[in-house]
């Protein structure tokens, strides 16, 4: 996702950005901190979880040809993410087919559709997707998450990889999670005479430590009871294509507009999918059957990679009593980028840098004598883009930039913007997918109150 080639039309996207709504919360901490002002303790994440097939179509980015851009093969729970600009005189369209090669017929399920209309600003289109992948009405199918494939490598960037504890499947299991963090409050108090307040604040964090694993094990019961998402159903039989995602037809992509959005669907058996780009007033699936193979371009953004959701999680608390503290993601450390394959190339191997299209769920207990406030970082360029932070029941989705700012961190690592503020002792959950054409890596900060 290149940034340079953007063309700005700075009056159009001031009015855009405003009109996103504003994060500011009135009598709240400062709005930003002085990040060379504090020392930030570094909480290393962990990767726990992943799961569905992610079909990711952005190589070429700049389209100057009609054809097939990106194409894969989802046998269940799957998600396509495109992201490319018109280069051709004249308006197209994105078209998504799907084709079922096997001799069985192929039950899909259509369960959610996310789009902005296309925009030369390219920051708009990112950011509003973003916002729209978290407010779209979605539930997954698929409640077996599975053990990540780069796990262990996660663990071993963390410093973590000889003391990790995995359950029957192999998935990494946080110590907040288990007893492990209870055993280790036991075993600093044992033996020791403690005061009364160091008696309360002994029962407090094992109190807490029951509270957290019943708030995360309450929430995976209510997930699972929840109906999935459906908007079509349809069945395809051996040798049969169709052309799904029809609102696509009506959003023409104008010369140098960037166009973006998500498919999620399920798929009983192998289905191959396909995203192309045609003109406007053809048929999608005829405009498909005789449609060039596009080549990548050098960043090579395609592929089918397993991960599209993701799981991360701290393996011990965040203390606010012990200051402040960062927690950094998408940084191909603790982070990895998602690995996959490209199937129009042979099967290339390819690496998504960035995790675009892959949504997050990051988990950070809470423990400590103060109130924190949470802050966003990013570290590798502009960024814009939505959270959703949820804590203590609460759920609030903060737009980053907030107010009349086109981006936050442009030629710097100091810019920081405020969310909330919340009492220790609870799970911190912050829910995101990387914005289109914002740059990586981004870490959240949390600053003790006084």
């Amino acid at each position: 996702m290149k940034l340079l080639r953007n063309k700005y039309r700075w009056l159009a996207l001031l009015v855009a950005l405003w009109t996103r709504g504003m994060g500011a919360v009135m009598g709240a901490p400062p709005a930003t901190v002085d990040v060379n002002a504090m020392t930030f303790t570094p909480l290393p994440v962990v990767l726990t979880e992943e799961k569905d097939t992610l079909i990711f179509s952005d190589s070429p980015e700049y389209v100057n040809k009609n054809g097939v851009l990106a194409a894969g093969t989802v046998n269940g729970t799957g998600r396509v993410y495109f992201y490319h600009v018109n280069e051709m005189a004249e308006p197209q369209k994105i078209a998504i087919i799907m084709e079922n090669k096997s001799k069985q017929n192929v039950e899909i399920d259509i369960h959610r559709e996310v789009v902005t209309k296309p925009n030369r600003e390219y920051f708009v289109v990112g950011s509003e997707l973003s916002r729209e992948e978290l407010e779209a009405p979605y539930v997954s199918p698929n409640q077996n998450w599975q053990p990540a494939a780069q796990t262990d490598r996660s663990a071993g960037a963390a410093g973590l990889v000889t003391t990790v504890k995995k359950d029957e499947q192999g998935a990494i299991v946080p110590t907040w999670l288990d007893d492990s963090y209870k055993d280790l409050q036991k075993e600093a108090v044992k033996g020791k005479a403690l005061s009364k307040d160091e008696k309360a604040l002994y029962r407090a964090r094992l109190k807490e430590a029951d509270n957290w694993r019943k708030e995360w094990l309450r929430g995976e019961k209510v997930a699972a009871k929840l109906k999935p998402t459906v908007i079509e159903s349809f069945v395809l039989a051996p040798g049969g294509k169709k052309a799904v995602f029809s609102k696509l037809d009506t959003l023409p992509i104008q010369t140098d507009d960037l166009f973006s959005g998500i498919l999620d669907f399920t798929a009983s058996g192998p289905v191959y999918v396909k995203v192309l780009m045609l003109p406007i007033n053809t048929p999608s699936l005829g405009g498909s059957v005789l449609a060039d193979t596009l080549p990548m371009d050098e960043v090579a953004l395609r592929g089918t990679y397993v991960g599209a959701q993701r799981r991360l999680t701290l393996m011990q608390p965040y203390d606010s009593s012990l200051g402040p503290a960062a927690v950094m993601v998408v940084n191909d450390r603790e982070d990895p980028f998602v690995e996959g394959n490209d199937e129009l190339t042979t099967d290339a191997a390819v690496t998504n840098r960035g995790n675009y299209g892959v949504t997050y769920d990051l988990t950070i207990p809470t423990t400590g004598g103060h109130e924190f406030a949470l802050y966003i970082n990013p570290l590798g360029g502009a960024y814009a883009g939505s959270f959703k932070v949820t804590y203590d029941g609460q759920t609030e989705v903060y737009d980053v930039p907030s107010g009349a700012r086109l981006f936050l961190g442009n030629g710097t690592t100091a810019d920081t913007q405020y969310f909330g503020v919340y009492k220790a002792g609870k799970l911190l959950r912050i829910q995101f997918i990387p914005a289109g054409a914002s740059n990586l890596p981004i870490q959240f900060l949390l600053v003790p109150q006084n």
